[in-house]
């Protein structure tokens, strides 16, 4: 792929299947790997940012007001939790973007800031085991995500 980013979100804006795997460092789109174990073909589509986490929490608050369908539903892990449809407003019913194309933009840019180095967790969390939004408190961010576990020898 020569974008990663922008062509895995126009695949999954048309029917395609994802997941995203923080800690294993994949993307599969329709059974089949895209990124594996932090490599890849191409380029990643997102240069290294200074200012991940704020782009993030901006992703992450399209996301919550995301509109579901039954196949976003259906779903069977996120890393991210969106408002249930009950608790969506008029404007979100009307002008959310469709909840799979705002999982996959979220998830790919925190797995782009891992894989590129812009997400560095003793800068942003250091000595805690989870980073929480100070704007979005429902957005949290493992450690376990972000830093590889280290193998005991």
């Amino acid at each position: 792929m020569q974008n990663i980013y922008y062509e895995v979100i126009e695949k999954v804006q048309n029917g395609a299947k994802f997941q995203v795997d923080f800690q294993q460092r994949s993307l599969k789109i329709d059974g089949k790997y895209i990124i594996k174990n932090g490599e890849y073909e191409g380029e990643l589509g997102i240069e290294v940012s200074d200012t991940p986490l704020l782009t993030i929490a901006q992703l992450f608050l399209r996301y919550q007001h995301s509109l579901p369908s039954e196949r976003s539903d259906n779903k069977r892990y996120r890393y991210f939790n969106p408002l249930p449809e009950h608790e969506l407003s008029d404007n979100d019913m009307l002008y959310g973007e469709p909840r799979e194309t705002a999982q996959i933009k979220l998830e790919l840019y925190v797995l782009i800031m891992i894989l590129n180095g812009s997400l560095k967790w003793d800068v942003f969390a250091k000595d805690k085991w989870f980073w929480q939004c100070p704007s979005a408190k429902e957005l949290i961010i493992l450690k376990e995500w972000v830093e590889p576990k280290k193998e005991n020898k």
